[in-house]
């Protein structure tokens, strides 16, 4: 079943890759955060944990499924304020060691396809520095209102994660 699932996703990427016209956008927001890595990664490395710091996330709830290798694959289901729908995404990597995690969006209210995204924490000093970065296309606007909402995402997160460390 999963391994359906992740064929279906990568046949509808490789489709809107090569049905779009340009290229896949990319974006990619930082923050410097006043706290050690670890104390960030705290906040942020569980894949569930966006429902503490982002926002826009009201519940998250994770389900790990096998892959037909017997692999566990972690899902979450996000339930988006003010009733705009569930995103579901999949955990793609992690390295908990280097403190970063990958995931895909899989479906939801969200006007991208061929979404994937990544989540670091890195040191900056004693401090920490949070990566976000996603490549994706748009879907239902332009490419640049696309962009525009997936960085206000990422901001609104961004100032989610720092509020969190700080208290």
């Amino acid at each position: 079943m999963l391994r359906a699932i992740y064929r279906t996703v990568g046949i509808l990427a490789a489709w809107a890759g090569s049905s779009a016209v340009g290229h896949a956008i990319e974006v990619t927001r930082t923050l410097n955060i006043a706290a050690s890595p670890s104390a960030v990664w705290a906040v942020t490395g569980d894949f569930c944990s966006i429902q503490r710091w982002h926002p826009q996330v009201e519940t998250c709830s994770l389900s790990n499924n096998s892959d037909d290798d017997g692999r566990l694959v972690p899902f979450r289901s996000l339930a988006v304020a003010n009733g705009l729908g569930t995103i579901v995404e999949v955990e793609t990597g992690r390295d908990d060691e280097q403190m970063t995690y990958s995931y895909a969006f899989v479906q939801g209210p969200l006007p991208v396809r061929a979404y994937n995204a990544t989540l670091r924490v890195q040191p900056d000093g004693a401090n920490a520095t949070v990566i976000w970065t996603a490549t994706f296309d748009a879907h239902g606007m332009t490419e640049g209102e696309a962009k525009a909402d997936i960085e206000g995402v990422y901001d609104e997160g961004l100032a989610g994660i720092a509020r969190e460390v700080a208290r």
